[in-house]
């Protein structure tokens, strides 16, 4: 009996460490993941926003495909260096960290081939993609929130939602979306669900790093 209670502290402890380990090494991976993305929307943002108020020619607005491609491009370059320089293997939080951010990217394929479907057919529905940006995203800010218990990233997802909740209804109403307002709320958005949150826990893993 005596041993049995032994193994189940000592159960206890690994688990405890291990929950530990991987929140810690979670704040530093995902810092720099959502200030990789964060600021590659931003900045294309910024772009877009720029381009359009000086050619105003909806054809500007093919460069939001740069964000898939220089974000994706530049986390698996990242991916791949991390895993030479320091392999490991991965823990069920990972697991449900990578999980989470691969639904948010299928999810934006599906939506995408959507949009393309319905141009083809003589209809414009990329406001889809922009409740997406708002909404998708921002649900999975907060459940990567949730998981490693940041609540930058939660209220920064949570704003987000509601915006896109502002955007879709202008959409539903027929309310005009016009770029004066709703490309900087998209940028407020990001700075708010990633950027931000990306600092606060490179700080905190920073002061983690130390202490040990």
């Amino acid at each position: 009996m005596e041993e049995k209670t032994l193994n189940e502290k000592e159960s206890l402890e690994i688990i405890t460490r291990m929950i530990q380990e991987t929140k810690n090494k979670l704040e530093v991976g995902d810092g720099n993941m959502l200030l990789l993305w964060g600021y590659v929307s931003v900045c294309t943002a910024i772009l877009v926003y720029a381009l359009l108020l000086w050619v105003q020619t909806p054809q500007v607005n093919w460069l939001w495909f740069l964000i898939p491609l220089i974000g994706y491009g530049v986390t698996q370059k990242q991916k791949r260096k991390e895993a030479n320089v320091k392999p490991h293997s991965s823990s069920y939080v990972d697991k449900v960290s990578a999980g989470i951010w691969k639904s948010v990217g299928i999810i934006a394929c599906l939506f995408a081939a959507i949009c393309m479907a319905f141009m083809f057919c003589g209809y414009n529905c990329w406001v889809l993609m922009f409740a997406y940006a708002f909404i998708i995203i921002g649900f999975g800010s907060i459940a990567q929130g949730i998981i490693i218990r940041e609540q930058s990233l939660t209220f920064g997802g949570l704003f987000s939602i509601a915006a896109g909740g502002v955007v879709a209804s202008c959409a539903i109403c027929d309310i005009p979306i016009y770029i004066t307002w709703a490309i900087p709320l998209y940028i407020l958005c990001f700075i708010l669900m990633m950027i931000i949150p990306g600092h606060i826990i490179n700080r905190k893993a920073k002061k983690l790093c130390r202490k040990n």
